[in-house]
């Protein structure tokens, strides 16, 4: 069926649409012809887009000429160099004109070997091999392959179950909402996977009175373990568990990190690291996992790994779990599935060139510096404020949770809609920020300024006050 045609004959008022004769057509045929994920037919037909045409730096710019400050990194966390990147289009553009794409099962191709090399440098951690694919969510299924081509190759085919948590979210496959607790995933997506086994959210903002955040982070990993043990070590394959969760920047203490690792080994279970939104810089480090000093088995990587400039995703695995995938590096060799584009030599020559802007460029410092400073800025903006219960991240990653009391942490009655207002009365400021609930959150690009990092502060801080004075 078609969609109703939008005209700017049809709302007269609407000066936006008015002022560029395109901007009516472009906005009908996206609702006619692109599907929006997340964004229904009406917000786009009420917002009238918008349509970025340009960006720099961290600035994207509209169809009408409205400059956006961006705290998202493009809206999702991608573009982690900032935009309109010079170097890492020169080396796209240099590798599409030599060889723009082979197939991994027919040649070995030098950007993927030497991208994979840098990644398995970046850390002490072990990390050795990259299964590339093309997105995070096809990394997690990549990874969750891994995990049960690692327990047959050792005898156990019976470990095909995986555990998740409450409030992680690991892609849009089906192996991606059936480790959700979404409930749009868990009904739209019906029957999910069988296998996946539910856990508590390590949460330390909301954690029982009177307990310490180590105390708290170690019952949080004790109940895991009694999961554990109910459904049978025996059965269970790995637990998709990111290091730090990104949709409500929920920062664990280490004593649940180091817990978890121990928990893992004990039972033989592999840890698969989502890092597809923080990998390569985020947080002021390559990895989420190394502030915690302990080491993952598996980490799917996406977003950051190019910037966002081309697709690319990973499930990067130990040299212990691949020794055992390997076997004798013939026969035995386990089963992972493959994709045309694992490994696109393209892709993988942007990925270098990020690499080599971040070092370079002394990226992962300044990321911790002012992402850090930012932090603290909240902080000490919102200190006793009424309605601001916790601020909380690590570099780039940075999290505000709104309540309706700070005594008791009673949350805002969701018919206020509060993070959403929040969000919605930035954009009408030219200022992107995201909201979870009433998780206030920004994940600007590694490229940042002092002077950027100041602006966006404002910007929040302004967003938030009018909705909050507002209700």
């Amino acid at each position: 069926m078609m969609l109703r045609q939008v005209t700017g004959d049809q709302d007269p008022v609407d000066n936006k649409i008015n002022q560029s004769p395109d901007y009516a057509r472009i906005v009908h045929d996206s609702i006619q012809y692109v599907w929006r994920h997340g964004v229904s037919v009406d917000t786009t037909r009420a917002e009238r887009g918008p349509i970025a045409v340009s960006a720099s730096g961290v600035r994207v710019t509209d169809a009408d000429g409205t400059v956006f400050l961006d705290a998202l990194a493009g809206g999702s966390a991608a573009a982690t160099l900032g935009h309109a990147r010079v170097d890492v289009a020169d080396a796209v553009h240099a590798q599409m004109t030599k060889l723009h794409w082979v197939s991994l099962r027919t040649f070995i191709n030098e950007p993927s070997v030497e991208l994979a090399r840098r990644i398995a440098g970046l850390t002490e951690a072990g990390l050795q091999t990259s299964f590339f694919v093309s997105s995070g969510s096809e990394a997690v299924e990549s990874a969750t392959q891994l995990a049960k081509s690692y327990h047959r190759a050792r005898g156990n085919p019976e470990r095909t179950k995986f555990l998740y948590r409450k409030t992680g979210y690991h892609g849009t496959s089906l192996v991606g909402a059936s480790a959700s607790d979404n409930k749009e995933f868990r009904t739209w997506f019906a029957p999910l996977a069988p296998g996946f086994v539910e856990l508590d959210a390590c949460y330390p903002y909301r954690r029982p009175a009177g307990m310490t955040e180590d105390e708290y982070g170690v019952s949080v990993a004790d109940a895991m373990e009694a999961t554990i043990i109910a459904e049978g070590p025996e059965t269970i394959a790995a637990i998709l568990a990111e290091s730090i969760p990104a949709a409500l920047v929920l920062v664990p203490p280490a004593s649940y990190m180091r817990r978890l690792r121990e928990i893992c080994d004990r039972y033989d279970i592999l840890w698969i690291d989502d890092e597809v939104f923080i990998g390569f810089g985020r947080t002021g480090r390559w990895f989420g996992f190394e502030h915690y000093d302990v080491t993952p088995d598996i980490v799917t990587v996406s977003k950051g790994i190019t910037g966002g400039y081309i697709p690319l995703g990973a499930a990067i695995a130990t040299s212990r779990v691949m020794e055992t995938i390997f076997g004798d590096g013939a026969t035995t060799q386990a089963k992972v599935s493959g994709h045309t584009y694992a490994a696109h030599p393209t892709a993988c020559a942007a990925g270098l060139a990020v690499l080599d802007a971040i070092e370079k460029e002394h990226l992962l410092e300044s990321t911790a510096s002012v992402g850090d400073w930012m932090i603290d800025e909240f902080r000490r903006r919102y200190d006793g404020h009424p309605h601001v219960g916790d601020i909380r991240g690590k570099g780039f990653l940075i999290g505000i949770e709104l309540v309706q009391d700070l005594a008791t942490k009673d949350r805002f009655a969701s018919q206020l809609s509060v993070g959403r207002r929040i969000m919605a009365r930035a954009m009408e400021q030219q200022f992107m920020l995201r909201a979870t609930g009433d998780v206030v959150t920004l994940f600007p690009a590694l490229v940042t300024t002092q002077q950027d990092g100041e602006a966006m502060v404002e910007a929040t801080c302004r967003a938030i006050d009018e909705v909050i004075d507002e209700i």
